[in-house]
């Protein structure tokens, strides 16, 4: 599936983080006060890791920073085009419409 592929994805690249900074799978999760079991599910892709453990992973390698703009609303470009389609086609005539009722 496209999400376990992602998941896979993220784990593979905490992994590759891990080895980069040269921490060993017991060290890894000693500092996340966590089983190396846990380390090796989340390295896995397993989607039962949670969210707090994935974050707490990211901390400890020094990237923390990219969870709180993962879906920031800057980077929504979907929900950026849907606002765009919800307002009005011609802004003139919605004003002169609201006003036309106007007593």
């Amino acid at each position: 599936s496209l999400v376990g592929d992602q998941l896979q994805k993220l784990g593979k690249d905490i992994s590759l983080a891990r080895k980069r900074r040269r921490l060993s799978m017991k060290s890894m999760a000693e500092r996340m006060m966590v089983s190396i079991d846990t380390i090796q599910r989340l390295e896995k892709g397993d989607p039962a890791v949670s969210i707090g453990i994935v974050t707490t992973a990211l901390w400890v390698l020094g990237l923390h920073q990219r969870m709180g703009s993962l879906i920031s609303p800057e980077s929504d470009t979907v929900g950026m085009q849907q606002d765009l389609a919800r307002l009005p086609r011609d802004f003139r005539n919605t004003k002169k419409q609201q006003t036309d009722y106007d007593f």
